[in-house]
């Protein structure tokens, strides 16, 4: 009987531990209440009815005196809250009370960024008013919407509202300064219960917050743009088959009234100097060669360019401070080192035929860079504009390089010898793999994919270069200049040995979930001119932009069958590596010199023991010695004087007293007086007594 008893008791508290386990496994929170452990930043999409976080950065346009957006953090991790017609308070009141301990939490806000008039904002807003510090340029305002009553219209907190408040919700609205910021704006709820959530200068440190970033997004602006009084209205068409012509020392002038942050500049011809003038500054540009240049103006409401020579522009943008629009182009200077460089004879090769390679890889962090061996100053000028546009498009931001040639179509490789000079492309080809210095090249077809004769000669002078460059004889001039240079794997379009298929298909987080092939498609629309052909971009047909083949290696074969950079090191790891060995060289370097530092203070240490160690002993003896004269008697200054003179006195009298022969003869001396005295003088001295005593009687 007590056995069952005991068996019924362990099943009661068994199920007591379990059920609650099993009828409530949604409850956030833990039993021991804790408090709200969730919170997540939402802003309220009315259109759907739902709340949407924010996923941590916001992009929209600042405009002074105009709302930015709405922050309203939740205690939920949901990617969406539908709000289905309910007040506020219920939407809050669901996910905040579904947590023990919710009664002890409140929420206060962190506020950070920077101005270009050299200020720096970093502001915890725990009550109403704290955010009035940065009003001039970001306005907040915060706001109670749970202890509202749901029929009254409800403003934002003021400095005057006292109370248990919470902070459930701020508006975020530019300031009149809102232009100065140069930052984005950062923003963090966070939950706290006491002061033990704060560090000692007043800062959240716990580890309950959720945060946004608001970037500003450039505005294109409205600006007049005039020659000589003369308004120039092409000039803003989008549009680039239309352009004005400029000679040298011709003006233009820039005016808007929102301060103009940067401009952006679309040459249609090859670039000349030319000279920027803004806030009382003047810059000369044009040294890059960029045909689409954007070039900071610092804020400034007039602006003037200056033509050098004889060009022409087709398009002038300005644009407010903030992140510029995708389709603006800042462009960065040819790579020095490329792992990929990729040798394409036409604009829009590249992406028809390489595209794959170049989306891939670029996505992937390699350093890609394309040269071109026709450009279109003699030709279809806005094909000039359609490479960049695609290469844009495609993540390239290093500028391409153009060789020499015009664009002219043959259908044989001996065809295009004689429109073509070989040994001048030979030339051009073998000096930009030396100046590259490519892990990897990319180029044509052998049979110039559809038969194109400037494809098959590119593609030989390819070939014969990668053999010869390493040969510092051959072509001096840019052996001397870059350097003789061995490429490790040279790919050809189509090649059927030792080939291999990209994946084009898969998504990647550096693409925004995009596969390659969806990136590279979009490269193709830029090419307008050329959607006339019957050419399409794809891996799975005759010319896909998957399909290479491994025509040279010095570093072995590829076994993957599907990537490129198979046995390569980029020069990026290469220069994280050298990084990494740099710093463990100086950290050796750093404890070397410290423990020869050690070694140096610990031989101080043992010389000026050593010297104390002799200084002491000196001292001891000294103080011996000053002991030893102390205890010696100062001799009879009779004696002293007596003995002056006498040569060797001191010493025969120091040998005497130490002599014990000379002593005892002493002794016997006095004896013999003694007896004398007793036998002699006293029998005398008795005997005269007597006789002196009878002569009286």
């Amino acid at each position: 009987m007590k056995r069952s008893v005991g068996f019924v008791i362990i099943l009661l508290i068994l199920s007591a531990l379990i059920v609650p386990a099993l009828v409530f496994p949604a409850l956030h929170a833990s039993a021991d209440g804790e408090g709200v452990t969730t919170v997540t930043l939402y802003r309220k999409d009315r259109d759907r009815g739902v709340f949407n976080p924010f996923g941590g950065v916001f992009e929209s346009e600042w405009v002074a005196g105009k709302d930015i957006t709405s922050i309203y953090p939740l205690a939920s991790d949901a990617q969406e809250i539908a709000i289905n017609g309910r007040h506020y308070q219920d939407v809050w009141n669901g996910a905040w009370r579904s947590f023990e301990g919710w009664e002890e939490c409140k929420i206060c806000y962190r506020v950070e960024f920077g101005t270009s008039d050299g200020k720096s904002f970093d502001v915890m807003i725990m009550k109403p008013g704290d955010e009035l510090v940065y009003s001039e340029y970001l306005e907040n305002y915060i706001y109670d919407d749970i202890r509202v009553s749901k029929d009254q219209w409800y403003s934002h907190l003021t400095p005057g509202d006292t109370g248990d408040l919470t902070l459930s919700s701020m508006k975020v609205t530019a300031g009149k300064k809102v232009d100065l910021i140069n930052t984005p704006v950062r923003i963090s709820a966070c939950v706290y219960k006491d002061s033990g959530d704060f560090d000692a200068e007043g800062y959240y440190k716990g580890s309950v917050s959720s945060s946004v970033t608001l970037v500003r997004r450039a505005a294109a602006l409205k600006v007049s743009l005039t020659k000589g009084g003369e308004t120039l209205s092409s000039m803003s068409d989008k549009d680039y088959k239309t352009s004005v012509a400029f000679s040298g020392g011709d003006e233009i002038l820039i005016r808007s009234e929102t301060p103009i942050a940067g401009l952006y500049v679309i040459w249609d011809a090859p670039v000349k100097p030319w000279k920027l003038t803004f806030n009382g500054k003047e810059e000369q540009h044009g040294n890059t060669g960029f045909i689409h240049d954007y070039v900071k103006t610092g804020g400034a409401t007039e602006c003037k360019i200056t033509i050098s020579g004889w060009t022409k522009i087709s398009e002038i943008y300005a644009y407010s401070e903030g992140e510029l629009p995708s389709d603006v182009q800042v462009w960065d200077e040819p790579l020095e080192k490329a792992d990929m460089l990729v040798f394409s004879t036409h604009a829009d090769d590249e992406v028809l035929f390489f595209g794959g390679a170049i989306t891939l890889y670029k996505a992937l962090g390699y350093r890609v860079q394309v040269v071109y061996m026709c450009n279109y100053w003699n030709g279809s000028k806005v094909r000039e504009h359609e490479k960049l546009d695609g290469l844009w498009t495609m993540g390239v931001r290093n500028y391409p390089v153009n060789m020499e040639f015009d664009d002219y179509y043959s259908e044989t490789l001996e065809e295009a010898k004689k429109t073509y000079s070989y040994d001048k492309l030979l030339v051009s080809v073998t000096e930009n793999i030396r100046r590259f210095k490519p892990q990897v090249i990319v180029t044509h077809d052998i049979n110039g994919e559809y038969g194109h004769g400037g494809h098959m000669i590119l593609c030989a002078a390819l070939r014969e270069a990668a053999e010869k460059t390493p040969d510092a004889s051959f072509e001096p001039d840019s052996a001397e200049k870059y350097g003789a240079f061995d490429v490790p794997k040279t790919y050809l379009h189509l090649y059927k040995e030792n080939a291999l298929k990209l994946d084009l298909r898969t998504g990647m987080d550096e693409l925004g979930g995009l596969t390659p092939l969806e990136v590279e498609k979009k490269g193709y629309e830029k090419h307008v001119s050329q959607q006339w052909t019957w050419f399409y971009v794809d891996d799975e047909y005759q010319y896909s932009c998957a399909a290479f083949g491994l025509y040279r290696t010095t570093v072995g074969p590829d076994t993957g069958k599907n990537d490129m950079m198979e046995n390569i090191v980029s020069y990026g790891e290469q220069e994280r590596i050298a990084e990494e060995e740099r710093l463990r060289q100086e950290e050796e370097e750093r404890l070397r010199q410290e423990e020869e530092e050690r070694r140096r203070l610990e031989e101080e240490e043992r010389l000026r023991q050593e010297e104390e160690e002799r200084k002491r002993q000196e001292e001891e003896r000294l103080k011996r010695e000053e002991e030893e004269r102390n205890k010696t008697p100062e001799p009879d200054a009779t004696e002293t004087s007596s003995q002056e003179g006498t040569p060797g006195s001191s010493q025969n009298q120091t040998q005497q007293k130490s002599d014990p022969t000379r002593k005892i003869i002493g002794i016997l001396m006095v004896v013999l007086i003694i007896l004398i005295v007793v036998f002699g003088v006293i029998p005398a001295a008795a005997t005269l007594v007597k006789r002196l005593r009878k002569k009286k009687k």
